[in-house]
């Protein structure tokens, strides 16, 4: 979409972020040299001032969403018609990476932790994901451990409402659809979605960091769709019986957290904290994780 050295208000475009699946993120550098990461949801704006005055102040309104866990958005403006969010350039391997190296039960719930930690933040701003999907969460290394953050927090509601209100006409294209393997019951359905919502998403990612597959692992988006309304996940101790992590503290986080009737999932994501930090304190007699 932008071609290297194309100017964008105050930055120019470096080229596309990610390998194969550049995702509509853009690298982009200010006059200092800082360099940033570029998103442009929104197109065809310069004719109509109400969807600039609307979305921007959506924007500026997810630019207040300040946490460690949260990649930052730090610039929100309109050029060539388009509706421009800069944020902070994390470097770091993306979760779908990680998940291609398998994780341990320690590393699953950790990095799960963290989400939750962001998750309960935004939640608590009004904003849910809609979207939370391996690839929206990546990992920082730091000194022995990975600082996780969650990228694009609250887009998702902000390009619906863009939908509603003026069509699909007004997108550039760049966001997916919520991938098929993290959508709750209530997404399929098209209903109203909320905190509980996430918190589905996260258990099945969850399910998929400490098996390595999604609950219902299958390419055909609609089948599994199908699945999410209709099928129970597996049970984690029946895909791996007599695993030591297989814990009932584990087995009941996960199995919350996929619970088709979202009034029976975990309510908050502080509640899923909880169950988490359970969950960590009964595989303490796994050796330390190499």
């Amino acid at each position: 979409m932008f071609k290297p050295g194309s100017p964008l208000g105050r930055y120019r475009v470096i080229g596309p972020i990610g390998r194969g699946h550049p995702d509509g993120l853009y690298a982009v550098q200010d006059a200092g040299g800082s360099r940033f990461a570029l998103r442009a949801p929104l197109g065809d704006l310069e004719d109509d001032t109400a969807v600039t005055a609307r979305f921007g102040a959506v924007a500026e309104a997810l630019r207040g969403l300040a946490h460690t866990n949260l990649v930052a958005l730090l610039d929100v403006f309109v050029d060539h018609g388009l509706l421009c969010l800069v944020m902070e350039h994390v470097h770091g391997r993306t979760l779908a990476s990680a998940l291609e190296g398998g994780l341990s039960p320690r590393q699953s719930l950790i990095i799960a932790g963290q989400i939750l930690a962001a998750s309960a933040y935004a939640h608590d701003c009004g904003r849910v994901h809609r979207d939370l999907r391996p690839r929206r969460i990546l990992l920082v290394p730091m000194t022995g451990w990975e600082l996780v953050k969650v990228a694009d927090f609250g887009l998702g509601m902000m390009v619906d409402e863009a939908i509603l209100a003026y069509g699909a006409g007004a997108l550039t294209g760049s966001l997916p659809s919520p991938a098929a393997a993290y959508m709750a019951p209530e997404q399929v359905l098209g209903r109203s979605v909320d905190a509980r919502t996430d918190i589905y998403a996260l258990g099945a990612m969850l399910f998929e960091m400490l098996t390595g597959r999604p609950p219902f692992p299958d390419p055909d988006p609609q089948f599994v769709m199908q699945q999410q309304l209709k099928s129970p996940p597996p049970r984690l101790d029946a895909l791996f019986p007599g695993a030591d992590w297989c814990t009932p503290e584990i087995l009941a986080l996960v199995e919350t957290a996929l619970d088709k009737d979202r009034e029976q999932r975990y309510q908050t994501a502080a509640d899923m904290i909880a169950a988490v930090e359970r969950a960590f304190g009964s595989i303490q007699h796994l050796p330390p994780d190499e």
